[in-house]
């Protein structure tokens, strides 16, 4: 499947580089701050799959991200990013289904060759 690179200055003596579902990186620039990502080129990754469970991929991204606020305003990155509850989940399955119609190849219109060109 297709991930996205992505490098975060976590400080000012450590980065990170990881490779994420495109939905996930909003949730690293709500945590991290936009200016602290660079984001880098989409990359297939073998053997690798993404989540096709929108509920289970929000509280995957909860638990490793974490929360911010605290009490009553207390949410987890991606609940900040996507909302709460079902209106969140809902969202999140929006972005997982545009991250896989993004990476699916393109088809040729008919009658075009491999160059564009009709016959």
């Amino acid at each position: 499947m297709h991930f996205v690179k992505v490098n975060v200055l976590r400080d000012e003596t450590a980065t990170m580089n990881i490779a994420v579902a495109a939905w996930e990186v909003p949730v690293l620039e709500a945590k991290h701050g936009e200016e602290r990502l660079t984001i880098g080129e989409t990359v297939e990754v073998k053997g690798r799959e993404w989540p096709t469970d929108a509920r289970s991929e929000m509280q995957r991204l909860s638990k490793l991200y974490g929360v911010t606020g605290a009490g009553d305003e207390a949410l987890s990155f991606a609940e900040r990013v996507y909302g709460a509850g079902s209106m969140g989940v809902k969202a999140l399955e929006r972005a997982m289904k545009d991250a896989r119609d993004a990476a699916k190849p393109k088809r040729a219109a008919k009658g075009a060759d491999l160059v564009g060109q009709t016959n």
